[in-house]
């Protein structure tokens, strides 16, 4: 009890204590300091400030100075030796968006125009044509002959080397003068073909009359002369598309305007060093590959075929008995060839049929023409007509017998040899010493400026622009490539070669000659990309496009039978072969091309180079 007592006392003497401590008031001259707080609470209702944040780790804080009463309040100054501090005026640091990818620019496409052209513009003129010919018939004397070719004859026989008394034999075919005939003057870029359209004849008729092979080069001013039966339907008139100029070419577009950020939100770029920098290759002197092509032609054989009946003319005192034994025949054999009748009564000068003769001729071969033929046997063009009773531009199909006149020479199989120049571009050194770039500098942000940790920006895969080619192949590497890719579209003749063909001149594949619907099969799989007609001097065409940058073309076709985009195999039949074009025979112009980038152009490569044997 006296304890409770006790400890009640002490309660209250210590609260009386701390209520006098709150409640009086501080005098003047009290040395006790005043606190820096309100000792009066606000009225209720009123709105109290937030107490301010106190910035953390900022180190020691300043002490306060000797006491005025009042509380005294200044801006946080960073700390000698402590982080520094944005003001709230300054935004932090946004750095700049990542650069999207720009794919280089491309030009616009070259606009094209239709433009007529004229071809085939030269003159016809007069000139000297093949020596007329006469095939001697029974009853034929020299005088007569003479007077109906327009010559004398002293001169017809100079001219076939006849002695007196001039006999001639029924079949043997006289040369006179020359006859009266037409020639086309060739221009700058006329081809055989071309002219023969104009003059609705065939190439090879035109060639035979000139004494020429078809494909040989034609030179500006040579007066070819025109076959009998041409008919002129004056100059060609072509229509073809060229480029406008000055289409297709435009600088790049400038880039739109961006604002940049202000200035103390830019992050300064990044060091860039230079680009390498590669030295100019020194070019080598153009490269030339000179290709020899020999064909051998009129390779068929000699046999032995009836020729014309054995002609004699009685003279005074023979009887039908002798003239026989003469002819070799029997008496009976020769009234039943004359229709005599007993007792067999003759007169001087009349002319009795024998037996028939033999003859050699020469069996035709795929072709084979009267020109060529003519050469292999040393004869003319036109002695073969007549002894055929045909002209110089008929075309003679395989296996027909063309008999040969009196004189011939056989020199065996004619062989032509074709070489042909070609200029490769030329390739260029390429240094391989690397260039090795300056070393680049790492960013350092400014020294007024705490650094900043960008956030992680997203990855992004940007398209890889296409690698740049190295140069030109030559012929060597692209026919390595090719090797093995392609087989023949179809067998036959070569009419014309690849490359130049005279001025201003150039084949870019193969004209094959071929027979009329004759299938043209795909050289390799690939895909349709072009199947029409729209292509001025190639009639029926078709692209197909291969593997690895291949494209082969087919040309002068009489059918299509694929379509565009179609997927086709090697040994797929394409279409058959024709004129189409204006070609004068059934052909295939077959090219090949290749571009080892698919930005650059397909250029034509010799077809020979990559076809199998």
């Amino acid at each position: 009890m006296t304890l409770s007592y006790s400890r009640t006392a002490l309660i209250l003497l210590a609260a009386t204590s701390l209520g006098a401590c709150t409640t009086a008031p501080f005098g003047e001259d009290a040395q006790a300091p005043r606190p820096n707080f309100p000792t009066r609470l606000p009225p209720p209702g009123a709105q109290t400030a937030p107490p301010a944040q106190e910035p953390q780790d900022q180190g020691p804080m300043p002490q306060p100075g000797p006491s005025t009463g009042q509380v005294e309040s200044r801006p946080l100054e960073p700390v000698p030796g402590g982080p520094a501090y944005v003001t709230p005026s300054t935004p932090p640091y946004t750095p700049p968006p990542a650069p999207t990818y720009q794919p280089p620019y491309q030009p616009p496409p070259p606009v094209m125009q239709t433009v007529t052209r004229q071809t085939v513009t030269g003159k016809v003129v007069d000139a000297a044509g093949p020596p007329k010919s006469h095939t001697v018939k029974s009853g034929d004397n020299l005088d007569a002959i003479a007077r109906s070719m327009g010559t004398t004859r002293k001169q017809l026989a100079e001219d076939n080397d006849l002695k007196e008394p001039y006999v001639l034999r029924p079949g043997k075919t006289l040369k006179g003068p020359s006859s009266d005939a037409k020639a086309y003057v060739v221009g700058p870029g006329d081809t055989l073909y071309a002219i023969a359209r104009r003059f609705s004849v065939t190439g090879q008729a035109l060639a035979d009359a000139n004494d020429m092979s078809v494909d040989k080069p034609l030179v500006a001013g040579r007066k070819l002369v025109l076959p009998d039966g041409f008919k002129d339907k004056g100059p060609t008139t072509v229509a073809v598309r060229v480029q406008v100029p000055g289409s297709g070419v435009q600088s790049p577009a400038p880039t739109p305007f961006q604002p940049q950020a202000p200035a103390q939100q830019q992050r300064p770029p990044a060091y860039t060093p230079p680009p390498a920098v590669t030295p100019e290759p020194e070019p080598e002197a153009p490269r030339t590959t000179t290709t020899t092509t020999t064909k051998t032609m009129v390779t068929g054989k000699l046999v032995e075929v009836a020729g014309p009946p054995q002609v004699y003319t009685v003279k005074n005192g023979q009887n039908l008995d002798a003239i026989a034994r003469a002819m070799d025949t029997t008496r009976k054999q020769l009234a039943d060839d004359n229709k005599l009748k007993e007792p067999y009564i003759l007169h001087a000068g009349d002319k009795l049929k024998g037996p028939k003769t033999t003859v050699k001729a020469y069996v035709a071969v795929s072709g084979d023409t009267l020109t060529l033929i003519a050469k292999r046997f040393s004869v003319t063009p036109k002695a073969l007509a007549a002894e055929n009773d045909m002209r110089i531009g008929d075309a003679i199909k395989a296996g027909r017998k063309i008999s040969l006149p009196d004189g011939y020479k056989d020199k065996g199989p004619v062989k032509e040899t074709t070489r042909t120049t070609v200029t490769l571009p030329p390739e260029p050194r390429r240094d391989t010493t690397p260039v090795t770039p300056p070393p680049s500098r790492p960013y350092a942000p400014p020294a007024s400026q705490p650094p900043v940790t960008p956030p992680p920006t997203p990855n992004r895969t940007s398209p890889t622009p296409p690698a740049a080619t190295s140069g030109p192949l030559s012929d060597a590497q692209i026919t390595s490539q090719g090797r093995g890719r392609f087989n023949w579209p179809l067998r036959g003749d070569i009419i014309s070669d690849f490359g130049p063909k005279g001025t201003g001149q150039r084949n870019d594949g193969l004209n094959i000659r071929a027979n009329a619907g004759e299938a043209v099969r795909a050289a390799a799989a690939g895909d349709v990309v072009y199947a029409g007609d729209q292509v001025p001097g190639f009639g029926n065409l078709v692209l197909i496009k291969h593997a690895d940058g291949w494209v082969t073309a087919y040309g002068h076709l009489a059918r299509v039978d694929v379509k565009m985009q179609q997927k086709v195999v090697q040994g797929q039949q394409i279409g058959q072969a024709g004129t189409s074009g204006g070609v004068s025979e059934p052909q295939l112009h077959f090219e090949v091309r290749y571009a080892p980038a698919p930005t650059e152009r397909a250029r034509p490569i010799d077809p020979k180079l990559v076809l199998g044997r």
